[in-house]
Order: structure tokens, then sequence, then C-alpha cells
């Protein structure tokens, strides 16, 4: 009588080596799991911002626009500039939860990319957005987000 390896019970085997599981579901796993990648749209997407930042801070320089900081200092009255503000302020909790999200304002109003006057403008505004199930803390890549953001609400100021 041969044996067929096709026949193996896995996790006997792993059971007699003493394996350490690592599923779900107590089984193990035949290779470890991979950490998802950027996928290129995304990529795509957050170099085409960073273009657009750029060329918005070059054309404010071009026409005699001040880029000082705070890039924001007051909230435009304009339904473009709600729309931003509410896009931006529901990735901040879906990322952060409400508490990182009010230190992240509080940290843009440090580094003067929003005024004083507007970080509390958004601050309480940030109530009105429900709080995720699991919250990360911001990443750089998060806080290069938000000042395209700021400056996309900003520069709803100046098409008034």
């Amino acid at each position: 009588m041969s044996l067929n390896p096709r026949q193996y019970d896995v996790r006997e085997l792993r059971r007699i080596a003493d394996a350490p599981r690592d599923g779900a579901d107590g089984a193990p796993r035949e290779r470890a799991l991979r950490r998802p990648n950027r996928n290129r749209a995304e990529q795509a997407a957050r170099s085409a911002a960073f273009t657009e930042l750029l060329q918005r801070q070059r054309g404010a320089r071009l026409n005699g626009d001040s880029a000082d900081r705070p890039y924001l200092t007051a909230i435009p009255a304009s339904p473009a500039a709600e729309r931003e503000i509410g896009e931006w302020l529901g990735y901040l909790v879906d990322v952060g939860g409400h508490v990182r999200s009010r230190d992240a304002l509080s940290y843009y109003g440090e580094l003067d990319w929003v005024g004083d006057d507007a970080v509390a403008a958004l601050s309480r505004r940030l109530e009105g957005f429900d709080a995720p199930p699991r919250d990360r803390v911001f990443t750089p890549a998060d806080h290069r987000i938000s000042l395209v953001s700021i400056v996309r609400i900003a520069s709803c100021a100046s098409d008034q």
C-alpha cells in the first residue's frame, strides 16, 4: 500500500508537528496573508490631488493673492465649500473617530493650516457625523489629504 500525498489531512499533520494555528476557524493557513497593497487607482487619485494643490497655489501666486498661512482663516459661505467640508470632515471621522479628528483639527491650527476661528467652527461640526465602529491613528498620507482639502475649501472663498 502506497501513501498518496493528496490524501493527507493537513490539519492532522500540523497538529502532529505542533504548528501554530492562525486561521479564524482554528484551521492552519497554508501561507501568511498578504497585507493589502495600495492599488494604482488610489495612487493616481492622490497624485492628482497633489497636482491640483500645486496648481492652486501657483495660480494664487500668479494672480497676486497671498498663499500665506493660515490657508483657511474662516469657513466660506458657499454650497461648494459646504460640500467640501462635509466630505473632508466625514473622511476624518471615518478614519480617526471624533477624538482623533478633533485632535487633528487642533494640530492643523498649530501648523497654521487653519485659523483659530475655523478650527472652532469645524470642531463643532464633527458631532454631526457618526463615529465608525473602528478607528485608527492618522498617517502622514491622511494629513496630506487634509491639506489638499483645506486648500480646496479655501479656494471656494476666493471663487466667490
